[in-house]
């Protein structure tokens, strides 16, 4: 009966605990439009449901699964991506093997976890490039607190402090309609019997760490997004994060970030425009109040290198708007008036210059070159129908 009164008390506590998750979203003095706070709730509802994956689905490092993130929708998350994490204690050894697919970028980062309550420390951080891959594209990796064995090849072990830390994978792809996803799989080289079930004591404190992870990661995200407010980054893009405040937070080093407030009023347009640097991978979306990507399934809302057309002056020009201009290059505001744009470029030479215009939507034929390409809505429809397919796919949906 014990065991009974203490679950049944958890399971209360973790109610009571949930009721203060959407405060910030309800907050009357948070200037969000009211439409926008449905969304934020449903935000609040998604990093439950992460959280739930995490800590009772796929806690267990002993037995680690590549458990996808889907809808992450988290710190404006990227719309070309695929991210799995899994939980890793370097206590023990592990065997990342697979094959690398024809993914644009495959990257792997083992991190400290402790989001929101101290800087993430990265332990290593790896892409394709530094994997031992053979012709058909097959390769395995060893993350261990020992030493590699003699003969073990360069680049095949890494030895790593002893640490309970998390695998975070992404993959990005630039052609949603042709590359292949990489197939992995992760284990626990030390592992000899099967997970056992729940005990009462596990679920109690999992309970309280679920429902103070869901609101802690919420309301950072919209914390974090109206930095961009108080330092007046509305319509023009901030001071970039410094790399290691980026790491910190659980990006990665690989890639430079511009990040700032976009606000469109109806009848009104905003030019992105910028020449893309020699790079890897490029990619431009536009998000929500809190900080999660708008619906890249059903809409046009981001862009990148293999889907943006590119004018006759090697530049890239975005219209980002409510309604359709009529020209390749549009992101879809959705019927939203504000949310925060990321731009991405992935193994970059240099960090490119970028411009932001708010003009007026009848003006926008008037600045755009006249080689600028153009669709109609039976194209517009076409492209949107293969990136629904396409996007939907890589998550076997």
């Amino acid at each position: 009966m014990a065991a009974n009164d203490d679950l049944r008390d958890a399971w209360h506590r973790f109610c009571d605990d949930l009721k203060g998750a959407v405060d910030h979203v309800v907050d009357p003095d948070r200037q969000v439009a009211d439409a926008e706070r449905a969304e934020g709730v449903r935000h609040v509802l998604r990093m439950l449901s992460m959280q739930v994956e995490q800590l009772f689905e796929n806690a267990d490092p002993m037995h680690p699964e590549l458990g996808w993130m889907y809808p992450a929708k988290m710190g404006q998350d990227n719309p070309d991506g695929l991210y799995q994490t899994a939980p890793m204690d370097l206590r023990h050894s592990y065997r990342l093997s697979g094959n690398v697919g024809s993914v644009r970028y495959l990257g792997m980062s083992i991190m400290t976890w402790t989001f929101g309550t101290a800087p993430i420390r990265q332990l290593i951080e790896l892409d394709g490039s530094d994997l031992n891959v053979d012709d058909n594209g097959d390769f395995e990796v060893v993350f261990s607190p020992d030493p590699p064995p003699d003969g073990t090849p360069v680049g095949a072990w890494h030895q790593l402090e002893p640490l309970e830390t998390r695998l975070l994978l992404r993959q990005f792809f630039s052609d949603w309609e042709a590359e292949v996803p990489a197939d992995l799989h992760l284990e626990c080289l030390d592992t000899t019997e099967p997970p056992q079930r729940l005990q009462p004591a596990d679920v109690a404190g999992r309970l309280a760490q679920t429902s103070a992870m869901a609101s802690l990661m919420a309301s950072y995200w919209t914390g974090f997004g109206e930095q961009h407010i108080e330092r007046g980054e509305i319509n023009r893009f901030a001071v970039p994060l410094p790399d290691a405040e980026g790491e910190s937070l659980g990006g990665t080093s690989r890639q430079m970030y511009e990040q700032c407030m976009w606000r469109v009023a109806p009848g009104e347009a905003l030019l992105l425009s910028f020449t893309p640097p020699q790079c890897h991978y490029w990619e431009v979306q536009i998000g929500d109040r809190w900080y999660q990507s708008l619906d890249y399934i059903n809409r046009q809302v981001t862009l990148n290198d293999s889907q943006a057309a590119v004018d006759d002056d090697g530049a890239v020009r975005i219209v980002i708007s409510a309604e359709d201009p009529g020209v390749a290059n549009w992101l879809d505001t959705c019927g939203v008036a504000d949310g925060y744009i990321t731009v991405r470029f992935n193994l970059a030479d240099q960090r490119p210059e970028l411009s932001l215009d708010l003009v007026r939507a009848d003006d926008v034929d008037g600045l755009l070159p006249e080689s600028t390409t153009q669709v109609s809505p039976e194209e517009r429809r076409a492209v949107q129908r293969s990136r629904r397919r396409t996007a939907l796919a890589r998550f076997r949906r």
